[in-house]
């Protein structure tokens, strides 16, 4: 019977060569005991004999193409579980039309010189199919099925192949097929679109794998419902080893040194979607994916999915390509993970299809689970919960409208974002989300790398627009965190936002923990309750989660954006709430923090909810100066009820209570017009701002303030051994229709200068309390009502009878031991003092302090002696309640009848005295001249 099936073999051989040399295209060799056998039959071919073992059985040929329309029908027995097939010729196997195998065998084809598949390539096997261009198929016991050796003794192996042998130039593997389905799929709930041109396709639950060279999907597609495809590229010589697993065949390519490129181009898919989901892996150097091509795994029905998983070196999507693993039933949807050593860039199609896709559909509540492209997409459309998304490599870019996105639209739990990148994690006009549209709680978003760049419009998002709770932000970036630039043409704010948006779910938590953090030009980060877009305030009923940040170098907020004219956008940090619900907290810990040009750091409510907490922590400095780009609005640090901002758009009266403000720092400096507040715009109480530091200084119309206009007053409390007012600065609790509030200074020396005051007045109530305990008042005094100078008052404009207390404490001087008597005798001071010293080359010698001294004791003054008194602030220095020196605690009511003011003089340039006289008064007077 062999010697039968050989002969048939050689004659079919003979009349394929001599009668239709353009069929003769399955062509068997003579290298197998028994030999394959081909029957042509037109452009199909019927291919029997083979050799057998077991329930594996191989196919040996010298060519193997199938022409347009034609057919290679592997006539295998039924038994057979494996066919192994080769190429031992120098061609190119060229297929563009059918493979067909009986039964549930799996066919393994192996071509060194390459495989092409063209556009109308089809599969019809019951079992797997493993394209590959290895030179062999390695088995367990050690023998090999060889394409490249096959004259060596050939030892046919019952046992299961363990791997695939590649050479020192593994050739490549190119798909363009479009073909037709031939499998009748069950009923799908819920329908979705399935393609009909599926390409290359296995059964339900099967395995499709090319491992060769490079590997080009040009407009070509794969498809293996609820099964697994594998893609290899491999560019050294070494074994990729086979692992049975449950579900199909596992590839570990741990043998492998080099791997080449796999492109996906021109509308090419893989998809493994289906009743649980299936699977796809990809590993390459170089993998691509670009023109509108896609990864497709869903999760259909109550089975859990599989997933996607690419390794690389580099991984590239642009041109509206997509990777997609979204849960459409009861089952979980399955991890994407993308693992590069170099690189990861995804570019979209533009800013503007991305704002329609993701913000503007996500505003308007259009958005849809299916719409996906130019990313990477996750979620669960139904009950089931989404996989998590995870990007790890060494540098990731994301630009021009990509996104990452891994929602919930209804009861499913949301998945995970995970990005680590050990040196960058670039965001441009893109972003990343893992937001929650309905009942299902949304992930968090975890972002791990070196320098964290968030810009030009980009946004990273956990908000909820449903009843779910939004998920967390968790930033590790050790060297920085830059967010820069909003966009005319955006809907949101360019950086972190966790809000919770027309909805009853509650905004998730953010955390940044890095060395400098940056934002300028309009880069933000919010947790609020409640959504500010254009022209549009979007309240909510769910709480506003906290935000954290923690920097170990310096936290710096810069001014606004240049691109937008209709409206102001600074850069911020900000948590608050624009319904019922409460606001969350922000805490900042840093050794430098520097607000300037309009900068904005604070905590506000609107509405009725309760705003949170500013607590600020740095070590060496705060310095918030200067004012927004068109000088509408200073540079702040503030806990409101009621937002300027946001008032200037929808005026409001809220009732919520602003919460408490906290500074701790070496040094808290504002200049040119910034604000350190915790006010209220309308019926909430301010709250109450506490600051400790080791000096303070105001500058140029800057301000500390609690003011109210209808609420109780907040109050201040400031701790620091130095504090200056100059120019029109103040420290305010001034109130409209409420009671003024409290403020309460612990110093060594204050200091205000031109115009500067300390008041805590009302308009219609009565006027708060100022406390003030110092070593040294300068500049300043109390005084009933505000002057032109720098004063202190608690007053009303209801009367005196409504005004608050003043109480300044100062040093006593302790006389209850009566005067101390001093020695007769002094120490003899000739030999360690020099009575005088002659100035030479006009150089000066001066003694400063409390008077002149002699050159002796003992002696009248002479002419030539100088009296020079330096002490500052002589009319003013000082002053207690009254306008006189404080001998103790000195408590007045802002109402009582001040003494005559001192006469004011214009300051004068100072001349040194050159002599002096006695006047008319007795008294010693120093002028410049000499007579």
């Amino acid at each position: 019977m062999n010697n039968y099936l050989k002969q048939l073999g050689t004659i079919s051989l003979l009349l394929l060569s001599a009668n239709n040399p353009l069929s003769a295209q399955v062509i068997p060799d003579a290298t197998l005991p028994n030999n394959s056998v081909v029957i042509p039959q037109g452009n199909s071919f019927r291919i029997e004999g083979g050799s057998t073992a077991g329930s594996n059985l191989f196919h040996s040929f010298r060519e193997f193409s199938v022409p347009t329309g034609g057919e290679a029908f592997f006539n295998n027995a039924q038994n057979i579980q494996n066919i192994f097939s080769r190429v031992t010729g120098q061609n190119i196997s060229n297929i563009d039309g059918l493979i067909r195998a009986n039964g549930r065998a799996n066919l393994f084809l192996i071509n060194p010189n390459g495989i092409i598949f063209g556009r109308n390539a089809q599969l019809n096997i019951g079992g797997s199919f493993i394209g590959s261009t290895a030179n062999s198929i390695r088995f367990l016991d050690g023998t090999q099925f060889s394409a490249v050796n096959p004259t060596a003794p050939s030892l046919l192996t019952i046992n299961v192949p363990v791997g695939l042998q590649f050479g020192a130039n593994p050739q490549s593997i190119t798909n363009q097929s479009q073909a037709t389905s031939l499998i009748q799929l069950p009923p799908l709930e819920p329908r979705i679109p399935i393609p009909t041109n599926v390409g290359l396709e296995v059964l339900p639950g099967q395995t499709l794998a090319l491992i060769g060279g490079d590997l080009n999907l040009n407009n070509g597609n794969l498809t293996a419902f609820q099964g697994e495809i594998q893609l290899g590229s491999v560019a050294s010589p070494g074994l990729v080893s086979l692992l049975p697993t449950a579900t199909g065949i596992a590839l570990d390519y741990s043998g492998i040194s080099n791997f080449g490129n796999i492109e996906l181009s021109g509308s090419a898919s893989v998809n493994t979607s289906g009743l649980g989901g299936g699977a796809i892996r990809v590993r390459g150097g170089n993998v691509t994916l670009r023109d509108r091509s896609s990864l497709v795994s869903d999760t259909l029905g109550n089975l859990d999915g599989r997933g996607i998983n690419i390794q690389a070196n580099q991984f590239r999507l642009s041109d509206r390509s997509f990777i997609g693993a979204t849960s459409l039933g009861a089952g979980a949807g399955g991890d994407i993970t993308i693992s590069t050593t170099d690189l990861i860039q995804l570019t979209g199609s533009g800013f503007a299809e991305f704002r329609r896709i993701i913000f503007d559909a996500a505003l308007n509540g259009t958005i849809n689970p299916l719409e996906r492209q130019a990313g990477i997409f996750g979620g669960t459309a139904l009950t089931g919960k989404s996989g998590n998304i995870t990007l790890d490599t060494r540098q990731l870019i994301l630009r021009e409208g990509a996104g990452v996105s891994n929602p919930t639209f209804t009861l499913g739990t949301g998945g995970n974002v995970t990005i680590k990148a050990s040196e960058l994690a670039e965001f441009d006009s893109s972003g990343a989300f893992a937001t929650t549209f309905g009942q299902g709680n949304s992930g968090s978003l975890n972002i791990d790398t070196g320098k964290l760049t968030i810009r030009n419009g980009a946004a990273i998002s956990t908000s909820t627009f449903g009843a779910g709770n939004s998920g967390n932000i968790n930033v590790r970036a050790t060297e920085s965190v830059l967010i820069s630039t909003e966009r005319a043409d955006s809907s949101v704010s360019t950086g972190f936002a966790t809000n919770t948006i027309g909805s009853t779910g509650t905004a998730g938590n953010i955390e940044i923990n890095t060395g400098y953090l940056l934002l300028e030009e309009g880069g933000g980060i919010s947790s609020a309750s409640g959504f500010v877009a254009i022209n549009r305030l979007i309240p909510a009923s769910g709480k506003g989660g906290n935000l954290t940040i923690n920097a170990t170098e310096s936290v710096q907020i810069i001014g606004t954006s240049s691109a937008i004219t209709s409206r102001v956008s600074r850069s911020q940090i900000i948590t608050g709430t624009a319904g019922s619900a409460n606001s969350g907290d922000l805490t900042i810990n840093t050794r430098q923090l520097i607000i300037r040009d309009g900068g904005a750091v604070g905590a506000s409510t609107v509405d009725a909810g309760q705003g949170g907490k500013v607590t600020i922590n740095a070590s060496e400095l705060v310095e918030v100066s200067g004012r927004t780009r068109d000088g509408a609005f200073s540079s702040f640090i503030v806990t409101a009820s009621g937002d300027p901002l946001v008032a200037s758009l929808f005026p409001s009266n809220p009732t919520g209570a602003a919460g408490n403000l906290s500074v701790t720092t070496g040094r808290l400096i504002l200049r040119d017009g910034a604000i350190i507040s915790v006010e209220s715009s309308g019926t909430g109480n301010a709250g109450t701002l506490n600051v400790v530091a080791n000096a303070i200084a105001l500058d140029n119309k800057s301000s500390i303030d609690a003011s109210v206009r209808s609420g109780e007053g907040g109050n201040i409390n400031l701790q620091a051994p130095e504090i200056r007012l100059r120019r029109n600065s103040q420290i305010s609790t001034n109130a409209g229709n409420a009671n003024g509030g409290n403020i309460t200074i612990n110093t060594d020396n204050l200091v205000a200068l031109e115009n500067s005051d300390i008041t805590a007045n009302a308009v219609q109530g009565t006027g708060g309390r100022v406390s003030i305990t110092a070593q040294g008042i300068f500049g300043t005094q109390f005084r009933p009502q505000l002057t032109p100078l720098s004063d202190i008052t608690a007053s009303s404009e209801l009367g005196a009878q409504f005004s608050g207390i003043v109480e300044i404490n100062t040093p006593e001087v302790d006389t209850s031991a009566g005067l101390v008597e001093l020695p007769e005798n002094f120490t003899d001071i000739s030999n360690q003092i020099v009575a005088g010293c002659s100035a030479s080359g006009g150089n000066n010698f001066v003694i400063t302090g409390r008077g002149g001294l002699p050159e002796d004791p003992n002696q009248t003054l002479r002419s030539n002696t100088v009296w020079r008194d330096l002490r500052a602030f002589v009319q003013q220095g000082n002053r207690g309640a009254q306008g006189h020196r404080s001998t103790g605690a000195q408590e007045r009511s802002a109402s009582s009848t001040p003494p005559t003011p001192l006469p004011s003089y214009p300051p004068t340039s100072f001349t040194e005295a050159t002599s002096w006289k006695i006047n008319s008064f007795g008294q010693i007077e120093l002028i410049g001249n000499s007579s």
